[in-house]
């Protein structure tokens, strides 16, 4: 695959240097090619006191506060998660699985092992799902909705 990606960007930037100099030769002798820069200065006070501006720095805000809770949601499941069902000694799934006949642990076992099971998984397909729109904010595509 490295192989065809260096062949491409290498034909790629080649293309761009024989358009550059095709432009170049096809200007007038008077013709200066920065008079074809794109680049503009802004007067940033102007864009500060415009509404579509500020709208949309409104809306920026307002969507990262929702990331910031979506982020927070998904580590509460994830703790939740590791609190029910992980190897870990002090979780539930381990303390039932590691309990001491005749206890109450032991009598629970047998009934609530499969549940507690069941529980993790439709958390944890909750949490990918989060994870997945999370995953979506970064995309224009996306950016209003």
């Amino acid at each position: 695959m490295a192989k065809f990606e260096k062949r491409f960007y290498t034909t790629l930037h080649e293309a761009r240097e024989e358009e550059k100099i095709a432009f170049e030769t096809e200007l007038d002798k008077d013709t200066d090619v920065e008079d074809f820069d794109v680049d503009i200065d802004v007067d940033e006070t102007i864009v500060d006191d415009d509404p579509n501006v500020k709208a949309a720095r409104a809306v920026g805000e307002r969507n990262e506060a929702m990331r910031t809770t979506l982020k927070v949601w998904i580590q509460e499941m994830e703790n939740f998660l590791e609190f029910i069902n992980s190897q870990d000694p002090e979780s539930i799934q381990s303390a039932l699985s590691n309990a001491e006949p005749d206890t109450i642990f032991d009598r629970m076992k047998d009934s609530q092992q499969s549940k507690i099971a069941r529980v993790a998984s439709d958390i944890a397909s909750l949490q990918q799902g989060f994870e997945g729109y999370l995953a979506q904010t970064g995309n224009a595509q996306f950016k209003y909705v």
